[in-house]
């Protein structure tokens, strides 16, 4: 639970810093015989502030958490 915590306030302090998490989509534009075009493209997987928030308070709770003693 530790890491999926730690994972999850990653996740939305990444989201809230870059607006989204960035990525690359590439796509085959043309193929003739053995040629073949691609074109790439950066995209953003936008998240909204209310869930990179939420992610960091639900990480921090698994975070914490696992770290306390399971008797008490």
């Amino acid at each position: 639970m530790k890491a999926l915590g730690a994972a999850l306030v990653l996740i939305g302090l990444l989201g809230l810093a870059f607006g989204g998490i960035p990525y690359t989509s590439k796509e085959t534009v043309a193929e003739i015989g053995g040629l073949k075009m691609q074109a790439s493209e950066k995209k953003t997987l936008g998240l909204p502030p209310l869930a990179n928030g939420c992610a960091i308070l639900i990480g921090a709770a698994f975070w914490f958490r696992a770290g306390r003693d399971p008797g008490r």
